[in-house]
């Protein structure tokens, strides 16, 4: 773990009882006794639905014989719930959304760990989600292997006036390997490629169908084109922000799984039928449940 890069100041104040961790989104404060049933925590997953949070979670409940899911009781932004040493949070939708319930969780893993690096540097995180292919047909599961922006560099905001800090947006390629190999034997297509991170889901993926579009047929296509010869994968909004915080951190735990809805390649809007989509969708969380079983079960 990159101990420089933690805000002790603030979060070992917490530790030590003179400052209280208000883990607003999520409706929890560090004195809250339902955190004392979460210290075991192993993994975080995320994904943008709450509603798939619920299912993960009710599955996971079931793989281990039935154990106990615990709730928050906020879910006006965020849906949470904590089962056999899982910790599964929405997000919400874009890197603004996702950043926020993603703070918060490190925040809130720091305190349940009682800022011991090592323990920290042994929980998984990772965040399930849908993207669209850029090459791949719609059903195809991608393991990131870089999370970038739209215009294929990493992450990276404006710091205290002093021009932009630019993140480190690498997934781990051993956890990404180990995430395929779990899948091998399943009837599964599941692929490691670059992921980009669009800050808007319709003017800056470049799509022809939006209320405003600064786009042509020709430039969308060249776009994608040029993300494609440098070995984008698939299209989505949160993993380049999530690679960057891991890394900023150094966690050595990390990947994004996600399916692929359709290839850009063909078209903006999604035509697959419904059930083809509660298919792929599910094709995903088989591939982190593969991961999750080979993992924690065992251990």
């Amino acid at each position: 773990m990159k101990t420089e890069n933690i805000n002790h100041a603030f979060l070992d104040s917490v530790l030590d009882g003179s400052s209280l961790d208000v883990y607003y989104h999520f409706g929890v404060a560090s004195d809250d006794l339902i955190l004392a049933g979460m210290r075991d925590v192993k993994a975080v997953v995320m994904a943008g639905s709450g509603g798939r949070i619920k299912e993960f979670a009710e599955y996971w409940s079931e793989a281990n014989g039935g154990s106990e899911i615990i709730g928050f009781p906020k879910e006006d932004r965020f849906v949470t719930r904590y089962c056999s040493g899982v910790l599964f949070a929405s997000h919400g939708m874009g890197m603004p959304s996702a950043s926020i319930a993603l703070q918060e969780l490190m925040r809130m893993v720091y305190f349940l760990k009682g800022g011991d690096l090592d323990a920290l540097d042994e929980v998984f995180w990772t965040r399930v989600g849908t993207s669209g292919g850029v090459g791949l047909p719609g059903g195809t599961v991608v393991v990131s292997s870089e999370g970038v922006m739209a215009d294929l560099k990493p992450y990276r905001l404006l710091h205290g006036g002093e021009g932009e800090y630019w993140f480190d947006g690498t997934f781990p390629a051993s956890i990404t390997s180990a995430i395929i190999e779990a899948s091998a034997d399943a009837p599964i297509e599941v692929v490691s490629g670059k992921t980009v991170a669009g800050n808007e889901f319709f003017l800056e993926q470049f799509r022809l169908d939006g209320a405003i579009c600064l786009e042509t047929h020709e430039s969308k296509m060249a776009w994608l084109q040029w993300l494609h010869e440098n070995g984008v994968s698939n299209i989505e909004m949160e993993g380049a922000m999530l690679a960057a915080y891991m890394n900023h951190w150094g966690f050595s735990k990390f990947a994004m799984i996600c399916c692929t809805l359709l290839n850009r390649l063909d078209g903006d809007q999604v035509t697959s039928t419904p059930e083809q989509l509660h298919k792929f969708s599910e094709d995903s969380g088989r591939v982190l449940f593969n991961y999750l079983k080979s993992t924690l079960l065992h251990s």
